[in-house]
């Protein structure tokens, strides 16, 4: 009988080599097609990575120096209000490190946000800045490319699946991997170097790839399951805590600002061991503080730990302890630490932006080396695909930095009068924009020593001498702000006649109370 093994091996040796040719073929093509998108998502999330770090550097009000003991944190809210008399703090939160301001979110009456640093060792404001900051930009840019949420999350994210498949097909078309591991020749030409600086980058890059894969599918599974519960309306397994219509009730007209140094206290005791990171104000009548934390484990978000307190009593109403999430959320809470790498500070951080740095360079060296192989400059249909989503990124970072252009106080402000009554205050302003228009815009407000007015809806009417000129009805004020601010555009002829407001303003706790506001001059 004839020997046939030696036959079988050179065809088994062809196949093999077929093989591998074809998923080289497959590698390369991922990596030239969807070059443009794939360098740009690995290139923010690079960037994105050390984006605090890098506010950090250019604003000087985010810098101050560990000197002694840290201030409380009531002291540095204190801070922020006399630095920002009548404006509504949103949260005080810790920053990235003892270099670090502490960063307060804050509203002014006129509706423009800003970021209030305060020193943590000094108790004294460092300064402000805009909300748009680098690590606005490059998060978002990143996370889903200005898009909608609905659109770009699930678009970024399922790159995951590309890189998995660039992973695959580049291992098992690599050979000699301890060789290649340590070398990069700079004496063959360009071509042989960067082909060479290819290989290692991503030999060495293998457990990133990794990392950056699961999670990026992680964030797909998680956004697959949010729609989910939205549309099957499912309630939230992560349990979280609100006033109900009652407890609204029992507040009355005011809730009261707490002194953080009391809310502090409460969580503590509530929940000990909680290295507190974030203390949130309440932003509605049915809200409450809610002091979240680290504890224990580095790699979860710390919104997994906090206590919820009920915003006039301090009363615990919900301790959030992320050892009790069922298993997929406490898995789902590792994501961002692990997917930028901030879970261990600044060290890991840069582990990761130093390998998101390579792997942004897989992604420019492979496009070079594959034109190279093929000589040609001319856009493939796969890459004109691309396009439209660029565009589209593009169209919507216009919406995106509409967004944070918030508006500007009014050129002119005139006061017509102010009334107290039961210790809140009315204030009435006319606003004009300092154009010749025919109408002008009332400002109608309302302040309280005691805390934030918890307002639903007010009637608005103009006098005369006695005589009723103009009423608007079920107007709304603006969230639960320390100054409660709702507007009305107007009629100049009307303003010029009024010499009274008379508003009947309906709290949250159904109470009606009347403001005569009689005009200073006409």
């Amino acid at each position: 009988m004839p020997d046939t093994s030696t036959d079988l091996k050179p065809k088994a040796s062809a196949r093999k080599k077929s093989a591998r040719k074809k998923l080289y073929a497959l590698h390369s093509w991922l990596g030239f097609h969807l070059a443009a998108i794939m360098a740009l998502v690995l290139a923010t999330g690079t960037i994105a990575t050390v984006s605090h770090e890098i506010d950090w550097v250019f604003q000087h009000d985010m810098k101050v120096s560990p000197d002694g003991a840290m201030v409380s944190w009531g002291e540095m809210q204190a801070a922020v209000q006399a630095y920002k008399p009548g404006a509504t703090i949103g949260s005080i939160s810790k920053m990235q490190g003892d270099h670090f301001a502490y960063r307060a979110d804050v509203t002014d009456e006129y509706g423009q946000r800003r970021f209030v640093h305060v020193n943590q060792w000094t108790g004294e404001v460092t300064g402000e800045t805009h909300p748009m900051t680098v690590q606005r930009v490059f998060r978002d840019l990143h996370r889903y490319l200005f898009m909608p949420n609905f659109i770009g999350l699930p678009l970024v994210t399922s790159l995951a699946f590309i890189l998995a498949i660039s992973l695959y097909t580049g291992l098992k078309t690599t050979r000699k991997w301890r060789t290649l591991l340590f070398r990069v020749r700079t004496d063959k030409g360009a071509r042989v170097m960067w082909g060479d600086a290819h290989k290692a980058a991503g030999l060495w890059g293998i457990w990133f790839f990794v990392v950056m894969i699961t999670t990026g599918i992680w964030y797909l599974i998680e956004f697959g399951v949010s729609v989910n519960y939205v549309a099957t309306k499912k309630p939230n397994p992560i349990p979280s805590a609100t006033l109900t219509i009652e407890q609204v009730g029992e507040i009355g007209q005011v809730m009261p600002t707490q002194n953080l140094d009391n809310v502090v206290e409460a969580a503590e005791e509530a929940y000990p061991g909680l290295n507190i990171k974030l203390i949130s104000f309440p932003r509605a009548a049915n809200g409450t503080y809610f002091v979240q934390g680290m504890v224990g484990n580095p790699l979860i978000r710390p919104r997994s730990n906090g206590v919820f307190l009920h915003p006039a009593t301090l009363e615990v109403l919900h301790v959030r302890r992320s050892k009790e999430y069922p298993a997929f959320y406490y898995i789902n809470e590792m994501a961002d630490p692990l997917h930028f790498g901030y879970f261990g500070g600044l060290p890991t951080k840069l582990i990761w932006f130093i390998f998101g740095v390579a792997m942004t360079g897989l992604s420019v060296t492979g496009v070079w080396l594959t034109w190279r192989r093929l000589k040609t400059i001319s856009p493939s249909k796969a890459q004109y695909a691309t396009l439209p989503v660029l565009v589209l990124s593009m169209y919507f970072f216009t919406i995106w930095f509409d967004r944070f252009q918030y508006p500007s106080p009014p050129s002119e402000e005139v006061p017509f009068g102010t009334m107290t009554t039961d210790g809140i205050q009315a204030r009435a302003t006319i606003a004009r924009s300092g154009d010749a228009a025919e109408d002008a815009t009332i400002r109608f407000a309302l302040l309280s020593q005691a805390g934030r007015p918890i307002v639903q809806s007010a009637r608005l009417e103009f006098w005369d001498d006695q005589e009723l000129v103009q009423a608007f009805s079920d107007l709304r004020f603006r969230g639960l702000r320390e100054t409660a601010i709702l507007q009305q555009v107007v009629p100049e002829a009307i303003l010029a006649d009024a010499d009274q407001i008379r508003a009947s303003v309906t709290f949250s706790d159904e109470s009606e109370t009347q403001f005569e506001i009689l005009r200073r001059l006409k």
